[in-house]
């Protein structure tokens, strides 16, 4: 049994598999399209890699929360 392994490892040895790196991504970040704060609006503060980013809450984010809390309410 062992030389069945030491063979099956040295062949693996032989011919490493090459994962392809993932592809940069396609979106850039442009931030002439970020709209300026506004006191009128709430924002709630989301993390990101830099520290925290300001999202303002509007209608999409209202339909989110609601969507977010009809799925997790326990059924019954």
């Amino acid at each position: 049994m062992r030389p069945l392994r030491l063979s099956l490892l040295l062949e693996r040895l032989r011919r490493p598999r090459v994962y392809p790196k993932s592809l940069p991504a396609l979106v850039r970040e442009h931030l002439e399209v970020r709209p300026p704060l506004s006191l009128d609006l709430p924002y709630y503060a989301a993390r990101r890699e830099g520290g925290y980013a300001l999202i303002p809450w509007d209608r999409y984010m209202e339909e989110a929360e609601r969507t977010l809390e009809e799925v997790a309410r326990p059924p019954g």
